[in-house]
């Protein structure tokens, strides 16, 4: 049955102190969970002689105890809102003070409409079954007995198969070898999180009112650190969210910083290449008629010369002066030489032209080999040596690439990432040894190209740049691709680089960056992304038809 308000009445509990003034001993009865335990205490008293203190004085104790375990109760919930250890506590506790054969903590499942649910935390003498993580299934309770219960009211039910309760419910408590309950509200705000569950196994038991009492002071402050639980994991997601919200913000803030700078050193490059272009192609172009004309006056001297052998004596001072025979040898070398810089030049405007691609707003297919060229001639004058840093040996082990489908600016980015980073290591391992006085290791960088298929058997294009530095350690290695970190020293780097080339290889291009490195063994950068973007996974599952991805990152 269903009950509301307890009654305020004590508890009783045995002392050795005889009492001053004897009582009748019927006045424990009904205090007494049944009548065999009250005839069990008669023989004890008996057995033993004693005799009763002033039941004022056992039920002050008594009150005291259960107050200091109600304490105890609060203190744990203050001290931690680890639900299992409060649990736990309370559970032993409620148990020893009310000499129960059980006690546990039952949870609802939630969408089960109260019907389903689970013992999550049981204190229970040894010679009954555990309650604990057994699945429980009542399909009356829902409806019968979960309203109740929402609106805050308890079940005392002193035995089971006297009580009108329905059969169904009966039937799962049977199953738990309960023959007398108290049961109360365990609530999470206004819901109905689980129930409070004292069983008596053993015989039939008559709950006191100040027994109810206490177990709905318990359960009160149960669901009071139910609540806060609730609270803490909302504070905490909220915190988690907002941790992630901060680090979107900052890669946002980031991307945009590096879009803009790229974006900036983009249109430089193609206006500096667009304002050489004009005078090197006016120079080449005119080059081929300055050769023809100087050919033509070259064999007209010639011919003047066979027809007019004998020259003026002021003539011939002049002939020696300048050195003619010399100068009719020098002077094809020298245009040719011009024409060979001209070229360079051109060559040099095209790879400029090539790396920035501001005209490719669309993936395009191209040849990889031509961005690594060009990202190694900008960085060309880092790679000769210098006072400082030994010459770097460049080994390119070039395979037979198809022309490959991606955003060709963002991937020459990452090839100038990769090899930047590449002789920046070189050069760390340079110093490294001239500050030991060692001989400082001949310095290298391999590149090598190959096509492949990934585990999906997606065809694609493989580059590796690798470089026999100093390598990367363990714990750095698993940071490398996070924003703002940075192996180098202050000043010299911005912890953007790889992070930025994670992002176009990964997200742009459904591709993979990997980092291979020992420390003192060098490391080696493997950039796969597939050859055709309309085939790969990626496309399918992140493009919709006719969406444009960003040029820049």
């Amino acid at each position: 049955m269903f009950m509301s308000d307890p009654v305020n009445c004590p508890d009783q509990h045995l002392t050795g102190q005889p009492a001053p003034e004897p009582f009748d001993l019927e006045q424990l009865r009904s205090l007494c969970r049944d009548d065999r335990a009250f005839e069990q205490l008669q023989e004890l008293l008996a057995k033993h002689q004693v005799r009763l203190a002033p039941l004022d004085s056992l039920l002050e104790q008594t009150a005291l105890q259960r107050q200091q375990a109600l304490f105890h109760v609060v203190s744990q919930i203050r001290k931690s809102l680890d639900l299992e250890t409060i649990f736990q506590t309370t559970a032993r506790e409620v148990r020893q003070l009310l000499q129960a054969d059980r006690v546990g903590m039952f949870r609802f499942y939630p969408g089960t409409n109260w019907n389903d649910g689970e013992f999550v935390s049981e204190d229970v003498l040894p010679n009954f079954s555990s309650a604990l993580a057994a699945q429980v299934h009542d399909h009356c309770f829902g409806d019968r007995y979960a309203p109740p219960y929402r609106m805050g009211r308890y079940q005392a039910v002193s035995d089971i198969y006297k009580a009108e309760l329905h059969p169904c419910h009966v039937e799962v408590l049977s199953r738990f070898q309960v023959r007398a309950n108290l049961v109360v509200s365990l609530l999470q705000g206004d819901m109905l999180w689980g129930l409070l569950c004292i069983h008596q196994c053993s015989a039939p038991r008559e709950w006191q009112p100040d027994e109810i009492e206490f177990v709905q002071q318990i359960a009160a402050q149960l669901s009071v650190a139910l609540q806060q639980a609730e609270l803490l994991a909302q504070t905490q997601q909220q915190s988690i969210a907002l941790a992630e919200t901060l680090e979107k913000l900052q890669k946002s803030q980031m991307q945009l910083v590096q879009a803009e700078k790229m974006s900036s050193l983009g249109q430089l490059v193609a206006g500096i290449a667009h304002e050489i272009n004009n005078p090197v192609n006016f120079i080449y172009g005119n080059l081929n008629h300055v050769s023809q004309y100087a050919h033509d006056l070259l064999e007209l001297l010639a011919l003047y010369r066979q027809e007019h052998p004998q020259p003026s004596a002021a003539l011939a001072d002049r002939i020696e002066e300048i050195d003619l025979p010399f100068l009719a040898t020098d002077f094809p070398r020298i245009l040719a030489s011009m024409e060979m810089g001209a070229d360079r030049i051109r060559q040099i405007v095209l790879s400029l032209r090539n790396f920035s691609r501001l005209d490719e707003a669309r993936m395009k297919s191209v040849n990889l080999h031509e961005g690594i060229e060009s990202t190694l001639l900008i960085l060309q004058h880092r790679l000769k040596p210098s006072p400082c840093f030994s010459k770097i040996e460049l080994i390119k082990d070039y395979g037979n690439l198809p022309l490959v489908e991606c955003y060709a600016s963002q991937i020459n980015q990452v090839f100038m990432n990769l090899l930047s980073n590449a002789i920046d290591a070189l050069e760390a391992a340079d110093s490294a040894a001239n500050d030991s006085s060692t001989a400082p290791p001949s310095r290298r960088i391999t590149i090598q190209t190959r096509s492949g298929e990934d585990e999906n058997g997606t065809p694609i294009a493989i580059v590796r740049i690798e470089d026999n530095g100093q390598g990367i350690s363990v714990t750095d290695q698993a940071k490398l691709f996070n924003p703002f970190f940075t192996t180098k020293p202050v000043g010299k780097g911005t912890g953007l680089g790889l992070s930025i080339s994670y992002q176009i290889v990964v997200d742009r291009h459904g591709g993979q960056l990997r980092c291979l490195s020992q420390p003192g063994a060098g490391s080696t950068f493997i950039v796969e992304i597939p050859i055709d973007q309309r085939r790969s996974r990626f496309a399918q599952d992140s493009c919709e038809p006719g969406e444009v991805l960003q040029v820049w990152v």
